[in-house]
């Protein structure tokens, strides 16, 4: 009998690839030594700074079995075969999709170049709708999922990174590869809901938006327990912001030399600006946008504060505005006064005035605050805040209906006066999601959405059901069982 070579492995990240005596790959039971190889090359070339490697034989590994993606929240402590078997093919169909894209000469590229050079596009495919279960007081995570997957420019960087990527098996942004494989989980279709032959694909539950949120330290006490959907959805998007700034700034501390120099709105500095009536003003960030990410570019504007005073300022100007980023904005629609979007618009650059103010001289003083729009982003959401605190009452639920457009248009007096805001004169911006919530109270009730696909079409999204609108009028009018909770407007083109 002729004596076989020994076999060997080539490790790519903690995965272990075995291979036989005619280069065979063993493992999983798809792809070839050269892919494996370049995959390998890769990882080690982004590792160590290393151009080119040579593949390092290593004994075979006993392979582990694969970790359970949890199936509801009160589940994720216990994992089951079949979840396990199922995170298992998912695994084998991306390295499929993978080894397929590199037989068609595709290039790959790194998560830092993807995140630096990004530009906000508005052409994600559109995608056959799908249910998601609701494992146990799951809904506020199901509208978000299901928005944020309509969301174009979101949709869109999704896809870019997924396609341009390559592979990265011990991952630092969970929360940004688990939403890369949601959306990977639906299928590129155009066709109107009502005119789908062979009907939806099954709903799912979303696992590994589950696995990658239990490997964070914030909500985990979301085990079966309602929570509030704008919570869920700052913290969701906030994190994948906050994971690629970590890329970043650890490439770039790779990369770039320690100049020793503080940015101006880090230690306060500030500068002046020409405001109204050719008066100086003084700016300043609070909170400066250090790193710009493909977030920030889709949902990320700014408000300008200014705080002005009889007299002078301390720092000796009449005017002293500050620069405060936000992702989304939220308007107060409690008082009496508001019954339309543009009425809460206008109750947010309305001026405030500060009681009590003192001025560098010490003299009591009569100061106002307002607020204004200074960038506006091309998808701005808007938060109803329908949950207001009262001393007798506790926390209660503004139930009336607030008025909102099919399509806003920016009136100039909520934009600041600057030559920055030009450009939003005359922008419009479609709506294109609502998120409702139902019930009375904070704590409890159910939530369900409204979003547009690419093409105009209007479909209402409660958990695994899903149905098709006449139109966007079904969308604006006021519901008995349901009240808007938050808005998705994106800019026209």
């Amino acid at each position: 009998m002729e004596a076989l070579a020994p076999s060997r492995s080539v490790k790519i990240g903690s995965i272990d690839i075995a291979i036989d005596h005619n280069c065979q790959v063993q493992s999983n039971g798809v792809g070839c030594l050269g892919f494996w190889e370049a995959q390998y090359k890769e990882y080690r070339r982004r590792k160590t700074g290393e151009q080119d490697d040579e593949v390092v034989e290593e004994p075979v590994a006993p392979q582990t079995p694969v970790k359970a993606k949890p199936v509801s929240w009160a589940a994720l402590l216990r994992p089951s075969p079949a979840a396990a078997a199922a995170a298992a093919n998912k695994k084998a169909n991306e390295i499929v999709s993978s080894q397929a894209a590199a037989a068609d000469g595709r290039k790959f590229t790194t998560l830092e170049d993807v995140l630096e050079n990004w530009q906000v596009e508005f052409s994600a495919p559109a995608v056959q709708p799908r249910g998601l279960v609701n494992s146990g007081n799951m809904c506020f995570m199901n509208v978000v999922l299901q928005a944020l997957l309509y969301c174009e420019p979101f949709c869109s960087m999704l896809r870019h990174i997924k396609k341009s990527v390559v592979f990265s098996f011990n991952s630092n942004t969970p929360l940004l590869e688990a939403l890369i494989r949601f959306v990977h989980e639906f299928r590129a279709d155009r066709t109107p809901l009502e005119q789908l032959e062979t009907g939806l694909e099954s709903p799912f539950v979303p696992e590994d938006v589950y696995e990658a949120l239990q490997k964070k330290n914030v909500f985990q006490t979301l085990r079966g327990q309602q929570e509030d959907a704008q919570e869920f959805m700052s913290y969701l998007v906030d994190g994948i912001h906050e994971e690629m700034v970590s890329v970043l700034q650890a490439h770039r501390a790779r990369t770039a030399p320690a100049t020793g120099t503080e940015d101006s709105a880090e230690n306060g500095a500030g500068w002046l600006e020409v405001g109204p009536n050719n008066r100086a003003v003084n700016m300043c960030d609070v909170h400066s946008e250090a790193v710009r990410t493909p977030i920030t570019q889709i949902f990320g504007g700014a408000l300008q504060s200014t705080l002005t005073v009889p007299g002078v300022t301390s720092d000796g100007t009449p005017r002293r505005s500050n620069r405060e980023p936000f992702q989304w904005l939220a308007l107060d629609v409690s008082s009496d006064s508001v019954s339309t979007i543009g009425d809460a618009l206008d109750e947010l650059v309305a001026p405030e005035t500060i009681e009590g103010y003192m001025t560098v001289q010490g003299q009591p003083a009569t100061a106002t605050k307002q607020m204004v729009l200074e960038r506006v982003p091309p998808v701005l959401v808007l938060h109803l805040k329908r949950f207001v605190f009262c001393a007798d009452e506790g926390v209660k639920k503004v139930h009336k209906f607030i008025e909102y457009p099919a399509e806003l248009a920016l009136a100039p007096a909520w934009l600041a006066r600057s030559s920055g805001t030009a450009r939003y004169r005359n922008a419009r911006f479609r709506l294109t999601g609502v998120i409702y919530h139902h019930g009375s109270h904070a704590s409890g009730g159910h939530y369900t959405c409204d979003i547009q696909r690419p093409g105009g079409e209007w479909l209402q999204f409660d958990d695994v059901d899903i149905e098709s609108l006449e139109s966007v009028d079904a969308v604006l009018k006021e519901k008995s069982d349901r009240t808007a909770y938050i808005l998705f407007y994106t800019i026209c083109r």
